[in-house]
């Protein structure tokens, strides 16, 4: 799961959202460097994460993401999950996609020097150059599969795995739409 779907499966506190956010950009022991709520979300986030990465249809989805980019299925199949998330948004919330994500900027920003780490610095960048929003779009995919590349050692041009967004666009959906309600319904289990 990428930024968009853990905030999406976040309770609706301030310290929910934060810390189901953040997952990505906190390691190990969690200890006392956080709130009991924000350790939470965090926790939740991690997961989430496990979760999905046990389920039988995201095993699925990989298995046609990976046959062309091998170990880096995992993260093209994080960004193609926002994907599908934000292009069938109506169907998993009554709260318009824009609506949620003003929702979530007004929640956030005046948490921004309580973010740990890169997200600091990161959430700014998000919020500012719309990525949330971008998702939408297969262009907005292959964006920042574009610049996530940039963050391996090997630059393996992870963008190129966005024409699977048209070429298995129906088996890679089908996929999507039958782990949503199960992680949705996880993610309620949790609080």
């Amino acid at each position: 799961m990428n930024y968009l779907a853990h905030l999406f499966l976040a309770d609706k506190t301030p310290e929910s959202l934060l810390g189901n956010l953040a997952g990505d950009f906190v390691k190990g022991a969690l200890g006392d460097r956080f709130t009991p709520a924000i350790r939470q979300g965090i926790m939740e986030h991690r997961r989430i994460d496990e979760f999905t990465d046990t389920h039988p249809s995201i095993a699925a989805f990989r298995r046609v993401i990976g046959a062309e980019q091998g170990h880096y299925s995992r993260v093209i199949t994080d960004m193609f999950l926002d994907h599908f998330l934000a292009t069938d948004w109506d169907h998993y919330s009554a709260e318009t996609f824009d609506d949620f994500l003003r929702r979530i900027f007004a929640t956030l920003d005046p948490l921004i020097e309580e973010m740990p780490g890169h997200l600091r610095f990161v959430y700014p960048r998000m919020r500012d150059g719309r990525w949330l929003q971008s998702y939408v779009d297969p262009r907005g995919i292959e964006t920042a599969l574009r610049n996530l590349s940039h963050r391996f050692s090997r630059a393996p041009h992870l963008e190129t795995a966005t024409h699977l967004l048209e070429d298995a666009r129906e088996t890679l959906h089908a996929h999507a739409t039958e782990f949503f309600p199960d992680v949705i319904a996880f993610a309620k289990r949790l609080r």
